[in-house]
């Protein structure tokens, strides 16, 4: 079944090995809306500020007008994300300022996206931790689904596929921009 979340809000410090987020660690087929976290969180796979892997229908928004603000790492896994860690489903109108770290499909809004992401931004620094492999993105880590509309502003740095807005892209981008250094 579709689970709703609306109006909600978590503001302590999370810890796990997978599937780890802020709010919700698997979101799966529901929706998240006018929803924020603001501690930090700790994992190793799918690790997110908010959610740590959301699940979609597609077309839907799964997470919308949400945000998180604390520090993201992923230990020695991959697809960590300031907000998302992978993202299969929608996210629109949303955006992470913390800090990420992680050593493989690391985005300071999303590591991994499946899916799409339209209005949405980050502004939190993306480094490499642990032993770093690939996907270093500003917005998104590694991006397969569609991303639209959207922005981001903090440093990165990286080993190898870096980049200022995504660090490895195999989808579609349009009219999104980074300015981080």
């Amino acid at each position: 079944d579709d689970g709703t979340i609306s109006n909600s809000y978590s503001t302590g410090a999370v810890t796990g090995p997978d599937e780890v987020g802020g709010l919700v660690g698997v979101n799966l087929y529901g929706t998240i809306s006018n929803s924020y976290s603001t501690g930090t969180v700790n994992g190793n796979y799918y690790v997110g500020g908010l959610v740590g892997y959301n699940y979609g229908y597609g077309g839907y928004d799964d997470i919308t007008n949400s945000y998180s603000t604390g520090a993201v790492t992923g230990g020695d896994g991959y697809d960590v994300g300031g907000l998302v860690g992978v993202n299969d489903g929608s996210i629109s109108n949303s955006y992470s300022t913390g800090a990420v770290t992680g050593p493989y499909h690391v985005g300071g809004l999303v590591g991994h996206n499946y899916g799409s992401i339209s209005n949405s931004y980050s502004t939190g620094a993306v480094e490499v931790s642990g032993n770093p492999v690939s996907g270093f993105g500003g917005l998104v880590g590694s991006n397969g689904g569609s991303i639209s509309d959207s922005y981001s502003t903090g440093e990165v740095k990286g080993s190898s596929y870096v980049g200022g807005l995504v660090g490895y892209n195999y989808g579609t981008i349009t009219n999104s921009y980074s300015t981080g250094a």
